[in-house]
């Protein structure tokens, strides 16, 4: 049988990088250490895909017993996610599938916030989704009026002014996850910004990749940019990370001491540079979007975590 190698193992330059990158493995704590770190935290605040699941419906081993055995060291969780693809029902039963029972309010995911968001500033009119299905069914169960799309193709300039000129009094335009994303949709949207320069820009996720059955495809972000870009319009992002989510959540759960938190992520750019901009300390793990290699780059300090472990299952027991 392969000897599958450690993290140190493949990486025999680990101490000068965790010199130069100021970051720690886990795995290389003395137990004194290990204490040290579990006690500087109370509130976890995790991200899913990357770190829990390995793909839309598989668990990656070891992770929700690792979870569990977070809660019963008396630590607070709270998953963070940029997915609002799958509704949110269907998220919760996924949790309990695999053993963890996770309640509404524990998810935080574009929908929710955006939906939180707009009932905060009373909003009241009607929006425009470039987003999943799920992301829609979320504002409407919250008594949002979503315009209604034709999902023909456009194959004629006929058909394309139909598509992107409305009359419809939109005040709101949001870009998310879109897996049937089309040019005209795009153009609507910049229609809708150009002619109504009261009309709010929001977008959930921003992510530059998303990831899909273990590799990078096209994320939002870039189409995010392309409308902000041609409408001359700053979306504001409630996804992570988002300096105007980093406000919202701050506020939410009044995370007084924010040192006290730690960010569990799989992405240098989403969840290590969120969970910096909060204040929290930052764990990411090599189970998701990020590799040892990536770990080699000149890493901006934002985007330098804290600690380091090869998957989330290898914090199960440290101190049994």
């Amino acid at each position: 049988m392969e000897h599958k190698k450690s993290f140190a193992e493949l990486s025999p330059t680990l101490k000068e990088l965790q010199i130069s990158k100021s970051f720690k493995h886990l795995n290389e704590l003395t137990p004194k250490e290990k204490q040290d770190f579990f006690d500087s935290f109370d509130v976890i605040l995790c991200d899913c895909d990357g770190v829990i699941f390995q793909s839309l419906h598989d668990v990656l081993p070891g992770s929700t017993e690792a979870i569990d055995y977070l809660k019963r060291q008396g630590k607070e969780v709270i998953y963070v996610t940029n997915n609002s693809i799958i509704p949110i029902e269907a998220q919760l039963k996924k949790f309990q599938k695999c053993g963890l029972e996770v309640k509404k309010h524990e998810i935080v995911h574009p929908a929710q916030t955006i939906s939180d968001h707009l009932k905060s500033i009373q909003f009241d009119g009607l929006i425009y989704c470039v987003t999943s299905e799920a992301f829609k069914a979320v504002l409407r169960e919250e008594g949002f009026q979503v315009v209604e799309q034709c999902t023909t193709f456009v194959h004629s300039l006929e058909e394309l002014r139909a598509a992107i000129y409305s009359d419809d009094p939109v005040k709101a335009v949001i870009i998310d996850v879109d897996f049937n994303l089309s040019a005209s949709k795009l153009m609507r949207a910049h229609c809708h910004l150009k002619n109504n320069p009261d009309c709010l820009f929001i977008a959930g996720a921003a992510d530059t990749l998303i990831s899909l059955d273990g590799k990078d495809v096209i994320g939002p972000g870039p189409y995010i940019s392309v409308v902000e870009n041609t409408s001359k319009r700053k979306a504001l992002i409630l996804g992570k990370p988002g300096v105007a989510l980093r406000d919202i959540f701050m506020a939410k759960y009044n995370f007084k001491e924010p040192q006290r938190g730690l960010f569990i992520g799989d992405s240098l750019v989403t969840d290590v540079r969120f969970g910096k901009m909060c204040g929290f300390q930052t764990l990411l793990v090599l189970s998701g979007s990020t590799t040892r290699e990536d770990l080699q780059s000149n890493l901006q300090e934002m985007e330098t975590p804290d600690y380091v472990i090869d998957c989330l299952a290898d914090i199960n027991g440290y101190f049994s």
